[in-house]
């Protein structure tokens, strides 16, 4: 049956101590609220080979805390130096990063570019997928993206990428070798920044003085709203309020001009932010988020003690969901290897006496084990192969995409189980 007991420091993981925040990343304020212990988890996306398997990977504590005068969730960030050299997780894996990307390539082109020669700036680039889609519209792209792997798999694309890390130094000789950026991008990478501050002064190093900055990153009220408690981890140390970017880029005479709400990773948000300078002033939309999550009050304690308590339930009736099919004689897998996945796993306890492998369409994490839990992960394919009774879906943020790609499972008489925002069987 599943284990009752909690995995938050798994036996096989080295652990250390987990910190606790004083100072907000963003806002720099020292109202900080730890709310959520997650205990000690291993990197989210260290996934291990079967030699590895023996002393496993080190486990670093994942304490959750929030800002009370920004709405900043965060976690200080301990995992190793250089950790992003080499990096498994690639957007074009998914069907629906495509379109998304694709969408997002069209608008940056019709509607942020003067002229054929202004240059586009993708931070945390990966494989190359939105870049990838730029260029087949004839835009002048660069990518600046520390994973060296990734990097060869997006210059096999014929993206050009900078393979380093992004920081001021990095910003000036970019300037210097290709000049300044119209527009830059960064999605799913700005909650990857522990030092946000030396980042946005990257940021202001190497965008043109009417140059747009674009964020893409999930929204702190999604987590609390939606029991998204599994989008914290170590890579991902922040989850941002407007009001966090608000503070964060007033420090260096940027506005936010505008925000999209995005589907994409559970519910996300498309940030616009330009110099003062540049005299835009923002659209209602700017306001009505800011509105919204006082109403959400991410502001107050008491918000996140009712989030922790909500994060207990889901954990006791998962466990109680999946210990029942177990006792049924039920086979289950999971279906995702995502990091996200890695945390639920991790703090739940959820192990292999459980789950008989992690199916996933990513080939980088085919033969591995998930860190921490140690679950093999296998093609996507091996589903039909096996036709287990039961599919937990840990990739829950891509949901209907796996069950549409599980159709002739599902026809067979396979179910899925999703555990976010909380845990229901579709069959």
């Amino acid at each position: 049956m599943a284990s009752m007991t909690s995995a938050t420091a798994a036996p096989r993981e080295r652990t250390h101590a987990a910190p606790l925040m004083t100072t907000c990343r963003a806002c720099k304020s020292t109202e900080m609220y730890m709310f959520l212990p997650l205990g000690a988890h291993p990197p989210a996306n260290a996934f291990l080979r079967g030699d590895q398997l023996s002393t496993g990977a080190p486990a670093y504590g994942l304490n959750t805390h929030a800002c009370l005068k920004c709405g900043l969730i965060q976690v200080p960030n301990v995992i190793p130096p250089d950790f992003f050299r080499e990096y498994v997780y690639v957007p074009s894996a998914a069907e629906t990063m495509h379109e998304h990307f694709g969408a997002l390539a069209a608008y940056v082109a019709r509607a942020l570019l003067r002229q054929s020669r202004d240059l586009v700036v993708d931070i945390g680039s990966n494989d190359g997928l939105f870049l990838s889609k730029l260029n087949a519209l004839g835009v002048r792209t660069l990518g600046i993206e520390p994973a060296r792997n990734l990097t060869e798999v997006a210059r096999a694309k014929g993206v050009e990428v900078v393979n380093e890390y992004f920081t001021p130094a990095t910003a000036t000789s970019v300037r210097e070798q290709y000049g300044p950026a119209s527009v830059i991008v960064t999605t799913n990478t700005f909650n990857h920044i522990d030092d946000l501050h030396e980042f946005m002064a990257g940021v202001t190093t190497l965008l043109d003085d009417s140059g747009t900055f674009i964020i893409e990153v999930p929204h702190a009220g999604d987590l609390i709203e939606k029991n998204e408690f599994d989008t914290v981890y170590h890579e991902h140390v922040s989850e941002f309020t407007v009001q966090s970017l608000v503070d964060l880029f007033a420090f260096f005479d940027m506005t936010v001009v505008d925000i999209a709400r995005l589907a994409v990773h559970g519910g996300s948000m498309r940030v616009f932010g330009r110099r003062h300078a540049a005299g835009d002033s923002a659209t209602p939309a700017v306001a009505e988020w800011l509105d919204s999550e006082a109403r959400a009050r991410l502001f107050e304690a008491a918000t996140y003690d009712a989030f922790a308590q909500r994060v207990e339930k889901i954990r006791t009736g998962l466990l109680e969901l999946l210990a029942d099919l177990k006792r049924q004689g039920k086979r289950i897998a999971g279906y995702g290897a995502p990091a996200k996945g890695n945390t639920l796993l991790n703090y739940y306890g959820i192990g292999s006496e459980t789950l008989m492998y992690l199916a996933d369409r990513n080939a980088l994490k085919h033969g591995l084990y998930s860190p921490g839990m140690h679950i093999p992960v296998v093609p996507a394919e091996r589903v039909l192969e096996d036709q287990p009774d039961y599919l937990l879906i840990l990739a829950w943020n891509f949901q209907d995409e796996i069950i549409r790609q599980q159709e002739e499972f599902r026809r067979r008489g396979g179910r899925f189980i999703v555990p976010i925002p909380e845990p229901r069987v579709i069959a």
